[in-house]
């Protein structure tokens, strides 16, 4: 209980929820697709200014309980994000902070696995934003980028290369939801994860904990190619 005596605080119940274990079939965890627009790559300097994250439960996209919203730096904008994101300092004056804005996505992450393109990006930044507010990140993380290098690798007999997420979503047949806007790449990374696991799952039965490793599958692929 919280320290007034009411219910857990979003930070408390993220803090004490456990993880799925690793042998859980993928169908049968929770997820949550997650994006973060930032001011730059580099977490010691750069902050975020946008969040989208999409829930995913029972194998299928909750999208009605999809969370979004601004966030407001301390530090300037990079010129060149503003260019990909389109996000200005003026546009967020009116924004939380970064402790305050993205609190309710520790809802969506408590006893969930986070699923991000690129997800060391995203990693890094949430978990200096946990940090900030006082909460050790406990969210294990899947790369939808790393899941289609598998993918292209078992369908091609290629060695395996990471794809921009449009292009993934592109070759697997799926639409692209406003690139480069938080909730519109939560969406798509959403989609593009279930349509890799279930690809996946079909040639090997996936659990959590094989598609939270796929990274070491991957350095296998690369240490012995597919036969052409």
């Amino acid at each position: 209980m919280s320290a007034a005596g009411g219910s857990p605080s979003l930070r408390e119940r993220y803090a004490s929820a456990g993880a799925p274990r690793g042998d859980t079939p993928w169908r049968s965890a929770r997820y949550c697709a997650v994006d973060l627009e930032l001011t730059g790559l580099d977490p010691r300097r750069h902050e975020i200014v946008s969040f989208g994250a999409v829930p995913i439960e029972d194998g299928r996209v909750q999208l009605g309980a999809a969370l979004s919203g601004p966030v407001r730096p301390l530090g300037p904008i990079d010129e060149a994000t503003i260019r990909v994101h389109g996000l200005r300092a003026a546009d967020l004056l009116e924004a939380p902070r970064a402790e305050e804005a993205l609190e309710p996505l520790l809802g969506l992450l408590a006893g969930a696995v986070a699923v991000a393109h690129f997800a060391e990006v995203e990693r890094a930044f949430l978990r200096r934003a946990l940090k900030q507010m006082d909460v050790r990140m406990r969210t294990p993380l899947v790369d939808t980028a790393v899941l289609g290098a598998l993918w292209l690798s078992e369908r091609d007999h290629i060695p395996p290369r990471r794809l921009p997420l449009a292009e993934l979503a592109r070759a697997l047949g799926l639409p692209s939801h406003r690139p480069h806007e938080a909730l519109g790449d939560a969406l798509t990374t959403a989609q593009v994860f279930l349509a890799l696991a279930t690809h996946l799952d079909a040639v090997r039965p996936q659990t959590v904990s094989s598609l939270v490793k796929a990274e070491r599958t991957l350095q296998t692929v690369r240490l012995y190619p597919p036969a052409g």
